[in-house]
């Protein structure tokens, strides 16, 4: 057996499709068929059933993901013994967290901490996807969650506010009567057309047009007028073309994280980035938390 093909097996099984796999594998979709192929033949038994929904486990395969699954988090233990035993500051450090706090909130922080520490290379996987830690998927991850996992460790930096935003270019329209009142909230999906929470609630006349499932293209949408967005406060109070609108209040929505494994709390590089990270966001936090919008300002250039 060759046990390399566990890896492509078991990104299968997590994927339920090959195509799905070789992203996560970061590698081209004809080597993970070939490799699953390759796996089956040699074991003599079929490990997939492949079907219109995808790739399904027959029970052998079921009965192999039980064994292969131990077998990854073993390898895993080893892997984050070695790594947290590290001491040097060089190497990489594979970060995962969503695009929107990568770009200006966190970026500036990761070019600056490359320039303290030229000899460590950041990974960085912009994902709302939930990596697994413990197989080291990622070293470092930034997470909105009320309650992290048991198995991670880590600290609660802030509390991400949101705001209703509109384009900056309409802001005049704001002075006329009844203007506001005719506006569209900006969609997500069809479950979610329309938004919750009490500064929705504010808006109640408000009918949802349009869905934009990324946070990032609801942003551009809104600031080129297609409607009123909620948006994270770090990413809209900062931006000239975005503009909140009456009352201005913010409300605050997701606990932000930064974890790592315990395993890996003696590993230089990986601290080291942590501690750095951990001071900047908690700098940042008035603008995390929406406390640097001028209300007074608003309602002068009204």
């Amino acid at each position: 057996m060759n046990w390399d093909d566990l890896k492509y097996f078991l990104a299968v099984c997590r994927n339920g499709s090959i195509r799905a796999a070789a992203k996560e594998l970061d590698v081209n979709h004809a080597t993970v068929s070939r490799r699953i192929n390759n796996f089956e033949n040699s074991l003599k038994q079929r490990l997939f059933e492949r079907t219109t929904k995808g790739y399904l486990l027959t029970k052998i395969g079921e009965d192999i993901l039980a064994e292969a699954s131990h077998l990854e988090e073993r390898l895993g233990t080893v892997a984050r013994m070695v790594a947290g035993k590290d001491k040097e500051l060089v190497g990489e450090v594979r970060v995962t967290l969503p695009d929107m706090l990568a770009q200006d909130l966190l970026m500036p922080a990761f070019a600056k901490f490359c320039q303290l520490y030229p000899q460590i290379e950041i990974e960085i996987v912009d994902s709302t996807k939930v990596f697994n830690l413990a197989n080291r998927e990622a070293d470092v991850a930034f997470r909105l969650c009320a309650e992290p996992p048991d198995y991670l460790i880590g600290r609660k930096l802030a509390v991400i506010h949101r705001a209703c935003y509109i384009a900056t270019d309409l802001v005049p329209m704001l002075s006329k009567d009844g203007w506001l009142a005719q506006q569209n909230w900006i969609g997500w999906t069809d479950k979610l057309r329309k938004p919750i929470g009490k500064i929705a609630k504010e808006y109640p006349r408000f009918e949802s047009k349009h869905k934009i499932i990324n946070g990032t293209l609801q942003a551009h949408a809104c600031k080129y007028g297609l409607g009123v967005a909620i948006l994270p406060c770090f990413y809209a109070d900062v931006d000239p073309c975005l503009s909140r609108i009456p009352p201005y209040s913010s409300e605050g929505k997701y606990d932000l994280w930064i974890l790592s494994h315990p395993d890996l709390r003696k590993n230089a590089k990986i601290q080291t980035f942590v501690r750095y990270m951990t001071k900047y966001l908690m700098e940042q936090r008035p603008l995390i938390e929406g406390e640097l919008f001028n209300t007074d300002l608003s309602t002068t250039e009204l």
